[in-house]
């Protein structure tokens, strides 16, 4: 199952005098630059250092030297997170964080929330990198701000806005397996507004969904379509318009499901046709010179599917979450001490319907406060509170406290954060799917309680800096199968482990990130969780040439073994299997001819590895890909 590769150990100590030299040779880089800020951590920008809270951020730049086209492909390099890919080219992909189930990670683009409303989880095989801007993915229980389903955490992707008069950007790329992908956008901005259109297409053969070396042959391929639009309209200095639709229409081929561990997945003609909406208006409204802002959104998502089955319809479903949302934050500085003081609402309905049950739907109401304190520009608390009223289970009540302290004269920074949160319970698990998976109406909510505490560290005139974290998660009536239905099981479920993240600045050239996790699970009944390998790590090194023109980035993956459940194909009863370890090594270059023009290139899966998160699927086999962008 794993490629051995002699060649690479030899060069690793070679590599690691090199790393060693470059630290440590004269500084060559200013190192006046401005601090980076976030916004999922607190829901106001702030600088990165003051949050107390676990946090990544992953930079356009980085998603274009990296060629990534499929969004889950970035989160791979991210601390705590796992993510897995269900074979072929549109798998279903989920992305799991600190070991919780990938139903228990939040998802936004622009503000929208897009789990399913069905079935919880974000399916990412969709989600292409089209104008992003910027991937935040906070760690830890964020109920307090973000609501349900962030007991493991959110990931909150934020797409770019126009930033000239008039700009415009076409790219095309093929290659392996008749693979072809296009994108194109036009924008515009002036001195109230900024307007961009954009659109992106993948089409491709695909390989088997399936695992080839369990005797699947069959190419399963892909077509995923997405356009979407992006304004600000700025009437005056104190009130600003936004509005964001993004539309995608996608139809993957997928292999059947029999159970068993020998061939679990086989080759057969069925598909899949999904449509997703997500549309967001925002008004943002500022009194007293900015010191009190007024935040008013509604947005709805809506997912609409069908599966085929040799050319006969076998689903059919329909699912959308409508949100209302309204926040005031007041900035408060006096005598060294910032304040800042943030209060929410948000109101939300998931409905759904399919071809197993009628119209069903799931209403919440959640209330919140957050204070900010920032002390002498060492110093940064904050703590919050929310209670959620719901129309299908009991109120729940969460809270969550951080702190940092930055030590400017070593370069160090101590962070942590304690807290709570909340995942109710899925319509799919309530209602149902199909003749062969019960719902279970007397379900409630899953509840968790987590903590973790780092120390960041910057040496060599911050050319280097590192973060280790420590967490612990527990969750409380954690929703797990039963036969054909499911069930809360009674006890706790854990996660506790390791996050550690790199990053240097090798000289002016040359940069590297690593990442490794050490997640130890187990449920109430003291078996591994699922599909949550032990230990993870991930390392990038990216290079530039001729005067910045040309850029060369080499990535490898590592994943440890992992636990997944076989299942009897005829009395459905389920054991577990070892999922072996893998190494994949993707490598990216691209050269700018001029400053309209580029040409790149990439190899996915360099060395061929054959490999599977889940049990008797694919993963990503080698492809080469080739192309060309024009932009002005």
């Amino acid at each position: 199952m794993n490629t051995y590769h002699p060649h690479l150990l030899r060069t690793l100590p070679t590599l690691a005098s090199a790393l060693l030299a470059a630290l440590t040779a004269p500084a060559v880089l200013a190192q006046d630059e401005l601090p980076e800020l976030v916004v999922t951590a607190t829901r106001v920008p702030t600088p990165i250092e003051q949050v107390g809270s676990a946090i990544s951020v992953i930079s356009a730049e980085e998603l274009q030297q990296r060629q990534i086209r499929v969004v889950a492909d970035a989160l791979r390099d991210v601390p705590g997170a796992t993510v897995n890919h269900s074979g072929g080219a549109g798998g279903i992909t989920e992305v799991y964080l600190r070991g919780a189930q990938a139903n228990q990670t939040l998802v936004l683009i622009d503000g929208v929330e897009v789990n399913n409303p069905d079935g919880g989880a974000f399916d990412f095989s969709s989600l292409l990198n089209l104008e992003i801007e910027r991937i935040e993915v906070l760690r830890g229980p964020q109920s307090v701000l973000w609501g349900s389903a962030a007991i493991g955490g959110v990931i909150n992707i934020i797409t770019r806005r126009a930033e000239r008069t008039l700009q415009a950007s076409a790219q095309l790329e093929g290659g392996s397996f008749a693979t072809w992908q296009g994108s194109a956008s036009l924008g515009s901005s002036g001195d109230n507004y900024d307007a961009l259109l954009s659109g992106t297409w993948l089409n491709t053969d695909g390989w088997s969904s399936g695992s080839a070396w369990r005797g699947n042959s069959e190419d399963d391929g892909a077509r995923v379509g997405t356009v979407q639009f992006k304004g600000n309209l700025r009437p005056s200095n104190d009130l600003k318009l936004n509005l964001i639709e993004r539309y995608t229409d996608s139809r993957n081929d997928f292999d059947a499901f029999f159970g068993g561990d020998v061939r679990p997945v086989t080759d057969s003609d069925e598909y899949a046709d999904n449509r997703q909406n997500l549309v967001r208006l925002q008004g943002k409204y500022t009194l007293l010179d900015g010191a009190w802002q007024h935040l008013l959104g509604i947005g709805r998502y809506d997912l609409d599917g069908k599966t085929y089955s040799f050319g006969m319809e076998t689903f059919d479903g329909s699912t959308s979450s409508n949100q209302i949302d309204y926040q005031s934050n007041y900035f408060l500085n006096s005598a060294g001490a910032a304040h800042t003081f943030t209060f929410l609402i948000k109101d939300k309905e998931d409905e759904a319907t399919n071809s197993y049950f009628a119209s069903n739907s799931i209403h919440n109401t959640g209330v919140g406060f957050n204070y900010g304190l920032g002390l002498d520009e060492q110093l940064f608390l904050t703590a919050g509170i929310r209670r959620d009223f719901n129309d299908r289970f009991a109120d729940a009540n969460t809270y969550r406290l951080t702190a940092a302290y930055r030590w400017p004269d070593i370069g160090g920074r101590l962070h942590g954060s304690y807290g709570t949160a909340v995942k109710n319970p899925t319509l799919i698990e309530l209602y149902g799917f199909s003749g062969d998976f019960q719902g279970n109406p007397n379900l409630q909510p899953e509840e968790s309680t987590g903590y973790d505490i780092g120390w960041e560290q910057n040496l060599l005139d911050r050319r280097l800096r590192f973060d280790l974290t420590l967490f612990n998660n527990q969750i409380d009536n954690i929703i797990v199968g039963a036969g054909r239905s499911v069930i809360n099981l009674p006890g706790e479920s854990t996660s506790r482990g390791v996050e550690l993240s790199a990053n240097a600045t090798l000289s002016e050239d040359l940069s590297a990130t690593l990442a490794y996790t050490y997640t130890d699970t187990e449920d109430p009944q003291g078996e591994e969780l699922i599909r949550r390998p032990r230990n993870q790590a991930s390392l990038n090194l990216n290079y530039s040439a001729f005067e910045q023109r040309a850029n060369f980035n080499l990535a490898v993956q590592y994943s440890g073994s992992s636990t997944d459940l076989a299942f009897d194909p005829i009395t459905f009863i389920s054991y577990p299997v070892t999922l072996p370890s893998y190494t994949v090594v993707n490598l990216a270059a691209r050269y700018q001819v001029d400053k309209q023009w580029q040409l790149y290139g990439r190899v996915d899966n360099l060395f061929n590895e054959e490999y599977e998160q889940v049990l008797g699927y694919s993963g990503t086999e080698r492809g080469v890909y080739v192309g060309a962008r024009y932009q002005f």
